[in-house]
């Protein structure tokens, strides 16, 4: 790589619109930042490359943001001339990743980063060198697809509400149906695994059905009459649990692809409620009733407590409910 300088360069030459060389995702939190800059001063030297008319962050745009929120007038920064694009790209990714690990989001944007300049192979024959971990070509390939989705997909695995798991299962729908499960996860926060069950659950009643995931989307309880932007901002979602709105879009898919299931269920939490059991008693049935295990949990303080519940069980032996329960 072209040797690198250390140059003092005034703070408006260096231009941070630019963010061709970016991985990080954009943070707007730099008060804490700005305020070290301003008392120590910046400890570890950004990174710039030079451009026609201005400097070209390559690494540190935090840095920058916050020294320029700081009022400075200069920066002394690390500067790689001109035409050393690969070197450029290569640093970009590696001062990120040999300090910590990166997020999902970040190893996608310097994957696309540096098959800007390199090829998959390449890549995945250096990747430990530069992203200090293997990566295979199917992977590497895999991660531009990601990248090749639309821009909403980075945001949400920036805020954690979709996983590269998830991501990969979307990458060989369409464009259109990409968008609309995009759109869903910018309105819910699910775990990881619950994104996998949603959206095999949501293909399967599309196809059922011959509906849109846009429809199910309207016909389910995130249904909103405002405009779809993520984040809710103005919408009649804005004010709710997002994750508490991933359950219930759960219980509705559930519910809408499986009905004798759920109706099942329904009627097993009536004859439940039917028992009146105590406090101290609780009933667990099978999952889903592919199972034969039943359980009882009894929970007592002293000896007249534990043979109330034993009495109160022998009551519940002999209960129609709960033999049609177990003898079904």
């Amino acid at each position: 790589m072209t040797a690198i300088t250390l140059t003092d360069i005034p703070v408006s030459e260096i231009d941070l619109a630019d963010t061709g060389f970016r991985i990080t995702s954009p943070c707007h939190d730099i008060e804490h930042l700005s305020a070290s800059i301003c008392r120590y001063g910046i400890m570890v030297a950004p990174l710039v490359v030079c451009g026609q008319d201005k400097y070209i962050v390559v690494s540190g745009f935090r840095r920058i943001e916050a020294a320029r929120h700081a009022r400075l007038s200069r920066v002394t920064c690390r500067v790689i001339p001109a035409g050393d694009t690969l070197g450029a790209a290569m640093v970009a990714v590696t001062e990120n990743a040999f300090s910590r690990e990166l997020t999902s989001a970040e190893l996608i944007r310097a994957i696309a980063l540096l098959l800007g300049v390199m090829d998959a192979e390449s890549i995945a024959k250096n990747a430990t060198s530069i992203f200090n971990r293997p990566l295979n070509i199917r992977y590497i390939n895999t991660l531009a697809h990601i990248h090749a989705m639309p821009d909403s997909v980075l945001d949400l695995l920036d805020k954690g509400r979709i996983s590269i798991k998830a991501c990969k299962n979307l990458v060989s729908m369409d464009a259109e149906t990409q968008t609309e499960f995009l759109h869903l996860f910018s309105l819910i926060k699910v775990s990881s695994g619950l994104q996998m069950e949603i959206i095999t659950w949501a293909k399967e009643i599309c196809a059922l059905e011959k509906i849109s995931l846009s429809r199910l989307i309207q016909q389910s309880p995130l249904a909103t009459n405002e405009s779809d932007v993520p984040g809710l901002e103005g919408s009649d979602l804005g004010h709710k649990d997002m994750s508490a709105l991933g359950k219930q879009f759960k219980a509705f898919l559930v519910q809408r692809r499986f009905p004798a299931l759920t109706a099942a269920k329904n009627q097993v939490r009536k004859q439940i409620k039917a028992l009146e059991l105590d406090s101290g008693l609780q009933l667990a049935l099978p999952e889903n009733f592919e199972g034969l295990v039943y359980t009882m949990q009894m929970e007592f303080k002293t000896m007249d407590e534990f043979k109330t519940r034993l009495n109160r069980l022998a009551e519940i032996a002999d209960n129609h409910n709960f033999k049609s329960l177990v003898d079904r």
